[in-house]
């Protein structure tokens, strides 16, 4: 099921993991960054540890009958799945305080999908591997300054380095080629914007290349531009070895690649409490707030942890469901938590809108501190949604032990093929 290697874009998509609330432990994880973008982190906390280890869990999912949930798949003892509908990247820090992807899995290979969709679930452990996802769902109507729930919110949009220090990592083909409108700046004709001495972000660009289109990634050029970029070098033409001449030309910042994160995938916050159970699973004795609750059924994250309501939404972003919109695409899923330092900001809508929530990648230009920033990396494999034989040779040039009829059944619209894949709902 696993056929990662050969595929070079997953190195250049390797993960970034910074983490918050230790200005101490942070020095350590940013020392190995070559000029990697840093995230802001966040001090002085109430109301959750260090997060010391990740688990990012992809499940393949369908929407249930009742048109309210979700079947996420897990994985059988009876039946293998020509390609993975269950997924896993696990982070954690190392004897040497550095950050390591401990799974076998270094990136996320999903399908483009009218009718499929994919669970997100994110587990953050501490230091001794205590879940603590629930210490960002704390609410006292008595005291809303330490309500983790009223000051935190997970965000989904794009990233563009890694932590092995590859840099310009925008949205590109799976063969490595830059999609134009995920990556540049354009003037008004339409034409590429040049670099300036004060453009932080820019992209080598042959000077003999016409138009805009097909402008492959080069992980040495990427890191120079990074070098070069808010220097008198960045206006320059830079000639490499062979006698090739190059220019920069800026790249989306982060708050115009936030605004973009939407043409390529949509998320869904799915958030539960208690937080850390699954939806409709029975809760035993009290919650993690005192309430008695003993054999009532989990529901959907209410604001203010109400019980009473299924129609009042919060969001954190520890489960959520996924639908990617364009294939052939690998990209870096920015995953933040921000951290509001207000107990009402959360809850005012980016038109200044009272009790109305941010989506999963309008992330306000006021809030530049973050619990942990990182990036998962993600491959869209093929397109369910075209031509089905061609959807069979795209998912066979990553998965080529997979069996044409069994992946044509699997992605068909006979549900009995899922009878014995054990599921969760979300």
């Amino acid at each position: 099921m696993k056929n990662l290697k050969n595929n070079h874009i997953c190195a250049i998509l390797s993960m970034v993991f910074l983490t918050a609330c230790s200005a101490d432990r942070m020095e350590s994880f940013l020392r190995p960054l070559v000029k990697a973008p840093g995230s802001s982190i966040e001090r002085n906390v109430k109301g959750h540890d260090q997060i010391y280890t990740v688990q990012a869990i992809l499940r393949l999912a369908q929407k249930r009958s009742d048109g309210r949930s979700y079947a996420a798949y897990g994985i059988s003892s009876i039946k293998e799945p020509p390609v993975p509908i269950y997924q896993e990247i696990d982070i954690s820090k190392d004897d040497d305080g550095q950050i390591t992807i401990t799974s076998t899995r270094k990136c996320f290979d999903v399908v483009k999908s009218n009718r499929f969709y994919y669970t997100l679930e994110l587990k953050y452990y501490d230091l001794n591997g205590k879940l603590i996802n629930h210490q960002f769902s704390h609410y006292d109507a008595n005291d809303l300054e330490s309500s983790t729930l009223q000051h935190h919110q997970h965000f989904f949009t794009l990233e563009n380095h890694s932590l092995t220090g590859q840099q310009l990592v925008y949205p590109m083909t799976l063969d490595s080629t830059y999609y134009d409108n995920f990556t540049f700046q354009r003037n008004a004709d339409g034409s590429l914007q040049a670099a300036t001495e004060v453009s932080p972000n820019n992209v080598y660009v042959d000077v003999t290349h016409q138009g805009t289109q097909g402008i492959r990634y080069h992980s040495f050029l990427a890191q120079r531009a990074v070098e070069k970029a808010t220097t008198k070098e960045a206006t320059a033409t830079f000639t490499d070895k062979d006698g090739k001449q190059y220019r920069l030309f800026k790249t989306l910042s982060s708050s115009m690649l936030d605004e973009q994160a939407d043409r390529i995938f949509t998320y869904q916050y799915r958030d539960t409490d208690p937080v850390e159970h699954y939806l409709y699973t029975k809760v035993k004795g009290v919650d993690d707030l005192g309430r008695i609750r003993a054999g009532k059924p989990t529901i959907l994250l209410q604001k203010k942890r109400d019980l009473t309501t299924q129609t009042n939404r919060d969001y954190l972003g520890f489960k959520g469901v996924l639908q990617f919109k364009k294939s052939n695409i690998a990209f870096q899923m920015r995953i933040c938590i921000s951290h509001m330092l207000t107990s009402t900001e959360k809850y005012v809508g980016i038109n200044n809108t009272l009790g109305v929530l941010h989506e999963f990648n309008q992330i306000s230009p006021s809030w530049n501190t973050f619990d942990i920033d990182y990036p998962l990396p993600f491959r869209v494999i093929a397109d369910l949604d075209g031509d089905k034989q061609q959807f069979v040779t795209d998912i066979k040039k990553y998965y080529p032990q997979a069996d044409p009829t069994t992946l044509l059944k699997m992605f068909g619209d006979d549900p009995d093929w899922f009878n014995h894949i054990p599921t969760v709902t979300i």
